[in-house]
């Protein structure tokens, strides 16, 4: 019984080797799921901070002085309890950090120096997560600034390919309670010490007893606009995760012509996304089993969006 929905962020590609990997991280989440909402979260999005193709962990883009700085959130919707650490560097799992703080502590976000050195006293080792790929590609977009060029590279992603993933989120109930969590490196050539809407509850996550809600995109736009928080009211008031979905997507558009993509899940195991960029790849697994070829709602060009 339950279900968990897993998001690979904006323009990530939906090319097999990334579904699989997606697919991967689900099942190995709903195989937890009985046993620790919180525990099935980590193990979910440990899989894809420890992959190169998504914009977490070992994948993060890099900030405009070629650091990965990371940010990570979970919360679980029935003890109402979060924990997020921001622009956290050299820790492969920020997730898994997140908790920690959860649990161990009466803290709620740690940011920077202090997250680190908790990491280290909670004993996660010192781990480089710069990929080659990003550190590649981070050159490639600095060299074009000083040319005085835009860079060319996919702002969410951080590569010029469109083979490439960006943030991860992920949200699940399992027939007692929501839950969600989030992981990224945020965009590329950030200013440092930027902090995104992923560790920003009400921003870009968000768990009740409604809904568990995870979003990505310009994160400034998500936490200005408290979309996440936005989108469980929405289900609050009666509505499919899919409408408030969408509606919340109209409403950041409308508010800040800024493009996202959403993935919810109601108490009733309803699961909704929606997405106005290019590419958000989904999966869903429901009772242990994929649910073949799940689709988000792509507003793209509807309602206004472009």
């Amino acid at each position: 019984m339950g279900i968990i929905a897993v998001h690979g962020g904006l323009d990530t590609s939906r090319e097999k080797q990334y579904l699989e990997i997606l697919q991967e991280a689900a099942l190995k989440g709903h195989e937890l799921l009985l046993k620790s909402r919180v525990q099935a979260l980590e193990a979910v999005l440990q899989v894809l901070e420890e992959s190169p193709k998504f914009n977490c962990g070992y994948g993060s883009v890099l900030n405009f002085d070629g650091i990965a700085e990371m940010d990570a959130a979970i919360m679980d919707g029935p003890s109402n309890r979060f924990a997020a650490v921001a622009a956290i560097q050299d820790v492969r799992h920020p997730i898994s950090v997140a908790r920690a703080l959860m649990e161990k502590t009466s803290n709620v976000i740690l940011a920077g120096a202090g997250a680190v050195k908790f990491a280290r006293a909670q004993g996660f080792p010192i781990v480089d997560c710069i990929a080659d790929r990003q550190h590649e590609s981070w050159q490639k977009a600095r060299a074009s600034l000083a040319r005085g060029e835009k860079p060319a590279q996919n702002l969410y992603t951080g590569l010029v390919s469109a083979s490439y993933g960006d943030t991860v989120g992920c949200v699940l109930w399992d027939g007692a309670g929501l839950a969600a969590a989030s992981s990224t490196g945020g965009c590329l050539l950030k200013t440092p010490g930027r902090v995104g809407d992923t560790p920003n509850l009400g921003g870009g996550i968000f768990a009740s007893k409604t809904s568990a809600v995870v979003c990505t995109g310009i994160g400034e736009a998500f936490i200005e606009t408290l979309t996440a928080k936005y989108v469980d009211q929405v289900i609050a008031a009666g509505n499919e995760p899919n409408q408030a979905a969408g509606l919340a997507l109209v409403r950041l558009y409308e508010q800040k012509r800024a493009e996202g993509g959403i993935l919810a899940v109601d108490a009733q195991g309803n699961v909704g996304s929606a997405f106005n960029a290019g590419r958000f790849p989904v999966v869903v697994v429901a009772d242990g089993r994929l649910i073949d070829n799940y689709q988000p709602v792509n507003l793209r060009g509807e309602q206004g969006i472009h």
